[in-house]
């Protein structure tokens, strides 16, 4: 096996680059070649993993949070959704909240990764194409994502969250972060339509679109959904109030994410969301990356992933 690395050293708050040293010494001993790429921002890392793919490495393999692996993940893949090669992509997990490393079966400690880079098991996952109506830098893009896109409160959670983790851990930072930015926000009206049906909703706090069984730190879903099923599951938090939120936080901290008065569960192939009056934020994986209306379907090709 021959991989290309791609390292964030900022992923953890700066403290995954105290692990490179052990993870290159554990790739030695099994006896897996590989070179390696520095990379800090999603432009920097997205490029990096494109660029990988003109060498003769067998994978890709992102070193960081989930954040870094998204954009390892969009390096993969061209503006139509096709994968730029047959290249596998790898996952050596050094982040805070391993959600797609606990969706999709990826040891979290460094000997049981490098393991599942040696073996070479590979699971192909469909990911998600979504179109901004405006990305953080201003332009409008496709990107793809590999958990949950969260549409409403999420960004400033996710936020909130970043820094409440360096003290409270993982759970206890989102669940701070959610109380926080609930202050804070206001409920937005939104049009969602979910494979050509409309639907308007006046008070929307937020909208969960993904595949994998767990949203963010703590927060999951159960589904059935299989590996070739192109659907996405789309959670929509709405008129929730003060006296609501401990019924809604127990479903999704249980995963019991059935239909209730707060929470409408659809299943959809092709997703489209619009807001009556501002723009409102859009994160994914993680991290904001934008703002609606935004558009969102399954990529072209599934991505061919490297599990245990």
């Amino acid at each position: 096996m021959r991989c290309h690395l791609i390292l964030n050293p900022r992923s953890n708050g700066g403290k995954a680059s105290g692990k490179f040293d052990a993870i290159f010494s554990l790739l030695r001993k099994a006896g897996i070649e590989f070179q390696t790429t520095y990379a800090e921002t999603f432009a920097t890392i997205r490029d990096a993993s494109a660029k990988a793919y003109g060498g003769d490495d067998e994978a890709v393999v992102a070193v960081g949070g989930d954040g870094t692996i998204n954009a390892v993940m969009n390096g993969f893949y061209d503006e139509n959704g096709s994968l730029r090669s047959d290249k596998k992509m790898g996952v050596i997990y050094t982040g805070t909240s391993p959600d797609f490393c606990k969706s999709y079966g990826i040891p979290l400690d460094l000997a049981g990764a490098v393991d599942t880079v040696r073996i070479g098991h590979v699971r192909h996952i469909i990911t998600g194409r979504i179109r901004l109506g405006v990305s953080k830098d201003g332009q409008r893009e496709n990107r793809y994502f590999s958990c949950c896109a969260s549409i409403g409160i999420g960004a400033m959670v996710a936020g909130q969250a970043n820094r409440y983790r360096k003290y409270l851990g993982d759970t206890g930072g989102t669940l701070a972060a959610i109380l926080s930015s609930l202050a804070r926000f206001h409920p937005q009206q939104i049009t969602l339509t979910t494979d050509g049906r409309e639907m308007i909703f006046p008070r929307v706090t937020n909208i969960f679109i993904g595949r994998t069984k767990y949203i963010a730190s703590g927060l999951k879903v159960k589904h059935e959904m299989a590996d070739d099923d192109d659907r996405f599951y789309v959670l929509c938090v709405k008129d929730l109030n003060i006296m609501r939120l401990p019924g809604l936080l127990r479903q999704f901290y249980t995963g019991n994410t059935v239909s209730s008065p707060v929470l409408e569960v659809i299943y959809a192939r092709r997703i489209q969301i619009e807001t009556r009056i501002n723009s409102t934020a859009v994160e994914f994986d993680g991290d904001p990356v934008g703002y609606t209306p935004c558009s969102i379907r399954a990529a072209t090709e599934a991505l061919p992933l490297l599990v245990s």
